[in-house]
């Protein structure tokens, strides 16, 4: 299970003007010992980010929702779309980065603070996957970007193959306050459609909108 992010992340801020600095706005929270699912019919809202989250995008399906933190701040939703010979595997995260205030701050100096957040947050996702994919093959490391309120986000991305099957990691930072984390699996053999569905559910997904 992922540990929840909101202490000090031990990282150094050099050159960044000291009105860059950690604050803490989040409700008290522990890591749960296990997942609690709380999918049910209907919308699921995240209420820390305002984040809601339909029953279905076209032909995408939610089938779970886990929580991981006592106050419900780091949740996973999952979604699968069902077609024949092509099974797409999409699960988004959404979870806290560390709480700092830019007040002030140029725009140079807050793209270079959530950089780090991604540097140190980017190698703990990939290591997350590598316990449990042994076996993974041609892993490419990457850029990726992802629709966000308006304007394209940047991030990093890992694809790799695995018994037939491809899979992604894509991660991202919105709004100064949310890690976003994409898991995505599908078939090698239909991976060109897959891409194609992928992105588009991306360009609906709840921060594109917020």
């Amino acid at each position: 299970m992922r540990p929840l992010l909101v202490s000090i992340l031990a990282m150094t801020l050099g050159g960044c003007p000291l009105s860059v600095y950690q604050v803490n706005r989040l409700p008290a929270s522990q890591p749960l010992p296990e997942p609690v699912l709380f999918n049910r019919p209907g919308p699921l809202r995240h209420e820390p980010s305002g984040f809601e989250f339909p029953e279905a995008y076209g032909s995408f399906q939610r089938v779970t929702a886990y929580r991981y933190d006592t106050a419900g701040l780091d949740v996973g939703i999952g979604y699968n779309r069902a077609e024949p010979n092509c099974l797409i595997v999409a699960t988004f995260y959404v979870y806290p980065t560390p709480r700092m205030s830019f007040i002030g701050a140029s725009p140079a100096a807050v793209s270079s603070v959530e950089r780090g957040w991604l540097e140190h947050e980017y190698p703990r996702a990939q290591a997350e996957i590598e316990q449990y994919h042994p076996r993974m093959q041609s892993r490419v490391d990457g850029v990726a970007t992802t629709p966000g309120h308006g304007s394209l986000l940047q991030g990093r991305s890992m694809v790799f193959k695995e018994d037939g099957t491809v899979s992604e990691l894509r991660l991202f930072v919105y709004d100064h306050k949310w890690f976003l984390k994409y898991r995505l699996t599908y078939p090698q053999t239909c991976e060109s459609e897959a891409r194609k569905s992928i992105e588009e559910i991306a360009s609906r997904l709840p921060w594109t909108a917020v």
